[in-house]
Parts: C-alpha cells; sequence; structure tokens
C-alpha cells in the first residue's frame, strides 16, 4: 500500500514516476549503475486486498485515499515514504548510514557523528512503524544493535549501560537517549533490545539532579557552561523525552517523578533564557507526561514554549528572507541570528505537533489553530528541501534515483545531503501525521 500510495500522490503532483533503488552507496554510483526501478502506477481497477483487522495496520493505513486529504498532508506522507527509502538506501553493512553526500562533487562527505547516527536510527524506526515496512524495522534494529557496541555494561551496575566515548566526541547523555528512544520506537523491538534501552535509561537516571536538572557532562566536576554551553537547550530535554518513553513502555516510580521534576526545571529555566531548541527537546517530555498522567503544569509547559517558539517562526511576509518562510530563526546568545534554518527545522516540527496533540485533549481551540498554522508552514518549508524527481532532472536518471531522491538537503543555501538531515525530517513529519493538524 506504501508503494500505491507514493506512486498515485507523485503522478498526480508531476506526472512522472519516481524511482528507488535499494544499493547501499558503498561505491559511487557512477562507477557501478544500478538500472532504477520504476513504482507502478495506481491501477485504475485495483485488485481488493484481503481483511486486515484495523488494530494491526499501521498508521499509514487511515491516508488511504491519500487523495482525500489535504494536499499539505499528501506531501507530508510523501516526504516520510521517500524519506524512509532514502535512508535505507544510505545504509551500510556494517549498520551505520553514510553519514553526508555532496551531489555536485558526487563524493561523501567527513564528519560522522555516532548521535546523527542515532537520530538516524531513530527516524528509520519511527518511519517503519509509521508505514509497516518490516524490512526497514530489522534495518532499523540492526542500525540500533551497531550503535549499542558504543556503550559498555557499567562494571559497578550491570543494569546499568554507559557510552564508552568521552562528551568531548558525542555526548554520552545525548547518545544514550536516542538510542533508547530509538528501541522504544522500533515496531515490535524484542525483550532483549528494551532491555538494553531501560539500562541505558538507568544512566540517565544517574544524570538526573535532585532539582530536576538533567548533568549531561562526564563529571561532577565539570562546568556545562564552560565544557558545552549550548548543550543545555539539547540533551536533557532528550533525556526527560527517552525516560518518559521508557515510562510508557515499561512503567516506574522513578522515571515519572524524574520528568515531572525536570519539567518544572526546565521550564522554569526556559523563562529566563528560552531557545527554540531547548523548546523542541522538553515539549515531547511534557506531552509524555500528560498523556500518562494527566498533569496540568506538563501542558501548561508545553504551552509556554510552543507559543514562544511561533514567535521566532519566520513568516512568509517578511522581505528580508523570503525563501526561509515557515523555518525558525536560530538563537545565539539571546539574539536571533540570520543563519538558514536546517535539520532542526524538523525537531521544531515535531514540537509542534505534540502541542497539537495536546490542545485536543486539554482542549485549547484557540492554541490549536495557532500550532497547527504554525506547525503546517513549517511543513512546507521541511518539504522543500526534499530532492524529488522534479528538481533533480539535471542529474542523470540513475545517479538521481539512488543518491538523491527522497533526500533532504541542509538548507535552502546547503544542497548537501546529510543523514541527520532526512532523520529530523522524517521524525517531524511522522509525529506531524499523527497529531490532528494533518487532517
Amino acid at each position: 500500500m506504501r508503494r500505491v500510495l507514493i506512486a498515485g500522490l507523485v503522478l498526480a503532483a508531476a506526472g512522472a514516476a519516481v524511482v528507488a533503488v535499494a544499493q547501499t552507496p558503498g561505491t559511487p554510483p557512477e562507477a557501478t549503475p544500478t538500472p532504477p526501478r520504476t513504482i507502478p502506477a495506481v491501477p485504475t481497477t485495483p485488485t481488493p486486498a484481503p481483511a486486515t483487522p484495523a488494530a494491526s495496520q499501521p498508521p499509514l493505513a487511515k491516508f488511504e485515499p491519500l487523495a482525500a486529504f489535504p494536499p499539505l498532508t499528501q506531501t507530508a506522507v510523501r516526504g516520510v515514504l521517500l524519506g524512509a527509502d532514502w535512508m535505507t538506501r544510505m545504509n551500510q553493512p556494517q549498520g551505520r548510514f553514510l553519514f553526508g553526500y555532496n551531489p555536485a562533487l558526487r563524493t561523501s562527505m567527513p564528519g560522522d557523528h555516532d548521535l546523527k547516527q542515532a537520530r538516524a536510527a531513530l527516524a528509520l524506526a519511527q518511519a517503519a512503524k509509521f508505514g509497516g515496512d518490516e524490512k526497514q524495522a530489522a534495518m532499523a534494529g540492526q542500525a540500533i544493535l551497531t550503535l549499542l557496541t558504543a556503550t559498555r555494561v557499567d562494571p559497578a551496575d550491570p543494569n546499568c549501560r554507559v557510552p564508552v566515548h568521552s562528551s568531548l566526541v558525542c555526548n554520552r547523555v545525548g547518545f544514550a537517549a536516542t538510542v533508547a528512544l530509538a528501541v522504544y520506537e522500533l515496531p515490535a523491538a524484542d525483550a532483549k533490545l528494551v532491555a538494553e534501552a531501560e539500562k541505558l535509561c538507568a544512566f540517565l537516571r544517574k544524570q538526573c539532579k535532585a532539582d530536576g536538572s538533567v548533568d549531561y557532562t562526564d563529571s561532577p566536576d565539570d562546568d556545562p557552561g564552560k565544557t558545552d554551553p549550548e548543550g543545555v537547550n539539547e540533551y536533557p530535554g532528550l533525556a526527560l523525552h527517552a525516560i518518559a518513553a521508557g515510562d510508557r513502555v515499561k512503567p516506574e516510580a522513578w522515571k515519572a517523578e524524574a520528568v515531572k521534576k525536570g519539567v518544572e526545571f526546565y521550564r522554569a529555566y526556559f523563562r529566563t533564557k528560552p531557545h527554540p531548541m531547548l523548546a523542541a527537546t522538553v515539549t515531547p517530555a511534557c506531552a509524555e507526561l500528560y498523556l500518562k498522567a494527566k498533569t496540568p503544569e506538563a501542558a501548561a509547559c508545553a504551552f509556554e514554549m510552543n507559543d514562544w517558539l511561533c514567535g521566532v517562526q519566520i513568516a512568509a511576509n517578511d522581505p528580508r528572507t523570503p525563501q526561509w518562510a515557515g523555518g525558525f530563526r536560530a538563537v545565539a546568545d539571546g539574539r536571533a541570528a540570520e543563519t538558514p534554518p536546517g535539520p532542526e527545522t524538523g525537531l521544531y516540527v515535531q514540537s509542534l505537533a505534540y502541542a497539537c496533540q495536546l490542545t485536543r485533549l486539554t482542549p485549547d481551540l484557540q492554541r490549536f489553530v495557532k500550532y497547527k498554522t504554525a506547525a503546517a508552514d513549517a511543513v512546507q518549508f521541511l518539504t522543500g528541501l526534499q530532492y524529488l524527481e522534479t528538481n533533480t532532472r539535471h542529474f542523470d536518471h540513475a545517479f538521481r534515483a539512488t543518491m538523491l531522491v527522497g533526500g533532504f538537503h541542509i538548507s535552502p543555501t546547503d544542497g548537501n545531503l546529510r543523514i541527520d538531515a532526512t532523520a529530523t525530517a522524517v521524525t517531524g513529519l511522522v509525529r506531524f501525521l499523527g497529531s490532528g493538524a494533518e487532517r
């Protein structure tokens, strides 16, 4: 069904078939070209499929027929499916993803990073669950297993798994949290893998302080303001999100308490030092907390953060950077910075989508309209960064089918591909399609 949806949508929009080649990018595609496989168009009289119980159908099933949904929703569905297909083509035999690719030079890019690899594993797990794709689920599981080799069991605590690299190489808290989230999002994750995610959460538990803050440094003597001042906007929120997801999968009193205190702490911190990434990373934990415990303070925190986030969104009538419309201005030292919106946009879409979901439960119609509009504008911007058949015709057919179609480039001014750009885009679009804002 997911192939039919891709074909029907793209044929209706561009009158052309989308190609997708399942090839691992180990060697340059021009050296060993693989003939592209054309996805068939929607048949005029489709053959009835065997009835499948609604409970066992993937979320993608609710978008059938896709033509009945708004154009932006159709674009978002296409974005997820083609983005996930691109990530499967970038997955390599050892389980890691090709980090980055320069289409102009047809060469891979340096700068591989474990946290970005973990984001890709998480996004592929989410896409596999969304589309019910068993191959993608297996590939995401293999990627997670590969990432787990960068952790070890704590010699002093067999129930705790610790990242082996220093945070100077890859932040331990952010990495452990993202890998744990990937496991919790994996469709039908086996008990052994869930147990490993629980051990990662045990490590995160040790980083949680009594006041609710999360220590994202490697030593109590480290000063995060000096070692990684921007980390406060990203890693604590990821840790709280992972703990909250773990509480959903395997409830424990300490998890709920850690998330509750963490939300309280970072809500107060946000009031003094607001930042779009802090809003984006803490909001999912707020949503998880509210969904489980109906804690009104959690919803209030999410609304406060996303109200502010809407304020830094770039409007369509902004004459300074019209091509950035729908994206979000970066913040540096408490001030807006004139830098192009990039891969972080997917996390902002995820945040607004969570906030939309909460407004439907509280309920808050006025905020729902506000967040839905902001999310829609952000999705419009985000999907404009995706390479499609229609905007890659100046490349030869086999090359664009293998290396380009489905990938999200880094920004409106940077056409290079990087695995975390596509990963965060897929993460945001998947959450948008389940928020209620897609209707």
